[in-house]
């Protein structure tokens, strides 16, 4: 009986202690759970707040517009002429790593190519290169109807977006895109380089011309929507998280009526052609050829479109005017003539007999031919009729240290610091450099070359224009510049005005600015340039012919040159300098002249060269810009005037 007891306290205590162990484990477990529970509730309560709102949302962005552009007759609250502008669209997009699997996205994506007849495989590579969290645009300019059928079947296309978007547009289509550039997606390297200013990975950015060397100014401020769904990702609402702000207008210097003449006048053509006001610097026309349509090039999948651009031997994509240097021919002669005068080697009134052709007297002796026999002439018509036995003995009466040292101080081994991207120097010779490139030393037939703008001499368009600038100028150079204001995004007020800003100045004396002047005159009423001098507004100017060796034909084997000026006499500030530049044309008076015509034909119709007061320039170098008359661009002439208008 007493061992019962015993054995019956020992059982009792043995359960007592596993109760006690048992309810201490259960205090321990609960406690823990109270803790986690105040945890979740109280200190980290606001983050899974926003965690579990975040699994109900998804922020979509809405990229913002970019700035408008505008011709230099923009005047506010009139109709203008709208470059650039944008129109409304839609893309498609999704963020890889919502779904569950990589074989649920492959099915969406499946579904997705067939509706939208996209590569999927492009896609495909697309994520499998990119952040698995980041956003990746599917399709871009996507029909409203596409956007309908998407969003009434969102059980069929779970985690797919769609998100309001511009759509860049270029009015004039190839008119204007080597001056404007172009947009595209940024790449990994430019979001890399870029992130840190704000660059989303979906954007579009700038990728040449003014696009890109004002992108910044352009682009504007993205926003985003917040749209609300449920566990099967269905949208039940939605809000906007923020608007976004529109990129700022530009304001460019370029005329359409003036640009769209030299656009018609150059056709086929290869080359470039520019107009500019030497007084501000302001571009009123730049047209190369051949060139592209900036519309077909702009969207997401473009990458065999641009391959085909780059791969053309045409080669559209580049910008003759500011990346090609050719030999600038005989209207480097008036480079030559600036050195001879400025040195004070030659007079004006000095003449040369021109039997056409001019002999170098060596070892063995070298004939120099002209294209004519000119007999008696002075420096004044060796301008006007481009006589090269002329010059061949100005150069060496000059010699080539001063004609290089002009042409260096002329900024034609410089960039012109023009305001888009892409911009290459010319190149001027020196004795040093053919050296230590030949291992020779500088002959007399290299100076008889370069005298008349031939051998290693090579020059762009643009140089050889601010070269023209600067003679009407009396020295002065101003940077050429394309945009002339940048406004708010709804064009009430004026952020920046462009002014001008001089970028050298070379002494020159009045005489000789007087005979690089009369020379150039004297070309158009008698010369190499005749066939400007019926027009009303006086022209003085140099045409140029280019020996190339590029390619061998017997008549298309030349570059053809003109440059000049307008009016010949009359306020600096009413004057407009020009450079033409045609690939492979017959001759400067052939090929290259006619299109100077059509040029001043257009400023003279247009009134650029009337006496009209102008606005005051301003001291020094923070002068404002000089605005001509209004004259508002009509895209069709009247009928009075069609007949009026130059054949």
């Amino acid at each position: 009986m007493l061992m019962q007891s015993s054995l019956r306290a020992k059982l009792q205590e043995a359960f007592r202690v596993r109760m006690y162990f048992y309810m201490a484990v259960a205090a321990v477990v609960f406690a823990v759970l109270l803790l986690q529970l105040m945890n979740l509730q109280l200190i980290q309560g606001k983050e899974y707040a926003v965690k579990a709102r975040i699994n109900m949302e998804s922020n979509i962005p809405i990229p913002a517009g970019r700035g408008d552009i505008y011709d230099r007759n923009f005047r506010e609250g009139e109709k203008n002429v709208v470059v650039v502008s944008n129109r409304p669209s839609f893309n498609l997009t999704t963020i890889p790593a919502n779904f569950k699997s990589k074989k649920k996205l492959n099915e969406i994506l499946d579904l997705l190519a067939r509706l939208l007849n996209i590569d999927k495989d492009e896609i495909v590579n697309e994520i499998s290169n990119s952040n698995p969290w980041e956003r990746v645009i599917l399709k871009e300019d996507v029909e409203f109807d596409t956007i309908v059928k998407i969003a009434s079947h969102q059980n069929r296309f779970p985690n797919i977006d769609w998100e309001d978007a511009s759509v860049r547009v270029y009015n004039f289509s190839e008119m204007f895109a080597h001056v404007i550039g172009y947009v595209g997606s940024i790449n990994r390297e430019e979001y890399r380089r870029l992130k840190s200013e704000g660059y989303k990975h979906y954007q579009k950015i700038g990728k040449s011309g003014i696009e890109k060397q004002y992108d910044r100014l352009l682009r504007g401020r993205d926003g985003y929507v917040r749209r609300i769904v449920d566990v099967r990702q269905r949208t039940e609402g939605e809000e906007v998280g923020q608007r976004p702000s529109a990129g700022n207008n530009l304001v460019l210097t370029i005329d359409y009526n003036i640009q769209s003449t030299i656009y018609e006048a150059m056709k086929d053509l290869k080359g470039a052609a520019i107009a500019l006001k030497p007084a501000t610097g302001e571009i009123i026309a730049l047209v190369s050829k051949p060139d592209f349509d900036p519309n077909v090039i702009i969207s997401k999948n473009n990458a065999r479109v641009i391959k085909q651009l780059q791969t053309d031997n045409d080669r559209p994509f580049l910008n003759r005017m500011i990346q090609s240097k050719y030999p600038p021919a005989s209207t480097f002669k008036l480079i030559t003539t600036v050195a001879a005068l400025e040195t004070e080697k030659a007079k004006p009134e000095k003449t040369y007999y021109c039997p056409g052709k001019y002999t170098l007297k060596g070892y063995i002796d070298h004939d120099f031919y002209d294209y004519d026999a000119h007999g008696t002439v002075d420096l004044y018509w060796a301008i006007a009729k481009s006589c090269s036995v002329y010059f061949y003995q100005l150069g060496l009466l000059t010699g080539p240290t001063d004609i290089i040292r002009y042409a260096e101080d002329f900024g034609l081994n410089q960039k012109s610091g023009i305001d888009i991207p892409g911009e290459v120097p010319g190149f001027v010779p020196s004795r040093q450099w053919k050296y230590k490139v030949f291992g020779q030393t500088w002959f007399d037939g290299d100076t008889l070359n370069m005298a008349i703008g031939q051998g290693f001499l090579h020059v762009t368009p643009i140089g050889m224009c601010n070269f023209v600038a600067a003679i009407v100028n009396n020295g002065v150079v101003y940077r050429p510049h394309l945009v002339r204001e940048i406004r708010s995004n709804d064009n009430s007020r004026v952020i920046k005005a462009f002014h001008r800003q001089k970028v050298r100045e070379i002494p020159l004396s009045p005489v000789t600015l007087q005979a690089v002047k009369k020379g150039m005159r004297l070309g158009v009423m008698s010369g190499t340039s005749g066939r400007l001098s019926y027009l009303k507004v006086p022209v003085a100017g140099k045409t140029g012919t280019a020996q190339t060796r590029s390619i061998r034909q017997e008549k298309f084997s030349q570059h053809a040159w003109w440059i000049g000026y307008a009016p010949a006499e009359g306020p600096t500030e009413n004057a407009v300098a020009c450079a033409v530049l045609i690939e492979y044309g017959i001759a400067g008076a052939a090929s290259a002249l006619p299109i100077a015509e059509r040029i001043f034909y257009k400023l003279n119709e247009l009134g650029y060269f009337d006496a009209a007061p102008l606005a005051q320039i301003g001291p020094k170098q923070n002068e404002t810009d000089i605005r001509k008359p209004a004259v508002q661009p009509r895209l069709q002439p009247k009928k009075d005037e069609a007949a009026n208008k130059l054949p």
